[in-house]
């Protein structure tokens, strides 16, 4: 038995680990805990980055990137506190891998207490991971954040390398495989939501085809106002707009020859929808195109 073995006196706030059991948690092992506990709050992460990516649709992505990462980080914290300070005293990647984590007298930490050892990590990574690597070689298997927070991880049971290995090697697996989903199917869906809106721009100034011709043949020239399309039964676009879409536009105007010009804005993206008519003989034909920046938004026809 090791100098570290014969001096371990056992939690005063469960019962000891096995006689055949090593008393600490070393590096290892936590590190499978880590792992199954990352997995967790990345589930949860994603659960938000699903809902908030699906109630700003194409708008805001950086923004909406800031937040997820505020509360991935805000996440952790509370995560680790909570359940350290919990009467099972360790985590779910924790109890799995059978650690626990208590003071230096064995006894149960407060929530606060939980939360300032989790804050102290921060100096783990600031010393290029060396303060982590310490759970490997100090006597009380003591990283550099449980030395800070006087707190020691005990381990229950005897967990083999196989099993930890596995736990690590799937779950990160897991964890690259969801990453990768989730960084095609969010900005697919995005994109999606951006073509939707889009359409109802167009659709609305598609509205004004009709009236504008109206208004050239009774009149023989092109309409110059909104007021003078309305005068024959037109309206102007911008109240057509769906509810959906009006984030998108920031004007409608009508230019010079009948055409109708929509300025919209997205992700960063600005650019503008153009109608044109001309005439052929008595007939009014019609084209749609955009600027660059957008054209992969729009309807195929206006993608000219």
């Amino acid at each position: 038995m090791s100098a570290s073995a014969a001096t371990y006196t056992p939690p005063v706030d469960q019962p000891p680990p096995p006689a055949d059991a090593t008393p600490y948690g070393g590096f290892w092992v936590r590190l499978a805990a880590y792992v199954v506990d990352g997995f967790i709050i990345g589930l949860g992460t994603m659960l938000v980055a699903v809902i908030w990516a699906l109630a700003l649709g194409g708008r805001s992505a950086d923004a909406a990137a800031n937040v997820l990462t505020l509360i991935l980080i805000i996440l952790g914290q509370f995560y680790h506190a909570f359940f350290i300070s919990s009467t099972k005293m360790a985590t779910p990647g924790k109890r799995l891998c059978g650690l626990f984590v208590t003071d230096l007298e064995g006894h149960r930490l407060s929530f606060g207490r939980a939360l300032w050892r989790n804050i102290a990590a921060l100096f783990s990574y600031l010393t290029l991971y060396i303060g982590f690597f310490m759970a490997g070689f100090t006597e009380r298997k003591q990283a550099l954040h449980d030395k800070m927070a006087g707190t020691l991880v005990h381990r229950q049971s005897r967990s083999s390398a196989t099993i930890v290995i596995v736990i690590v090697v799937v779950l990160l697996v897991g964890v690259a495989v969801l990453g990768i989903l989730a960084a095609i199917a969010i900005p697919a869906y995005q994109d999606y939501t951006v073509r939707a809106k889009m359409s109802g721009v167009v659709v609305a100034m598609s509205g004004t085809k009709a009236p504008i011709g109206e208004y050239a043949t009774r009149k023989g020239a092109w309409p110059a106002t909104w007021e003078q399309v309305e005068a024959v039964g037109g309206a102007n676009p911008m109240r057509q707009v769906p509810e959906a879409s009006r984030s998108l536009v920031e004007d409608i105007r009508l230019e010079q020859g009948g055409v109708v010009v929509a300025a919209v804005h997205f992700q960063h993206r600005q650019g503008e929808i153009r109608l044109t008519p001309l005439k052929a003989g008595t007939a009014i034909e019609w084209t749609c195109t955009s600027s660059p920046e957008i054209r992969k938004f729009v309807p195929v026809a206006c993608r000219k």
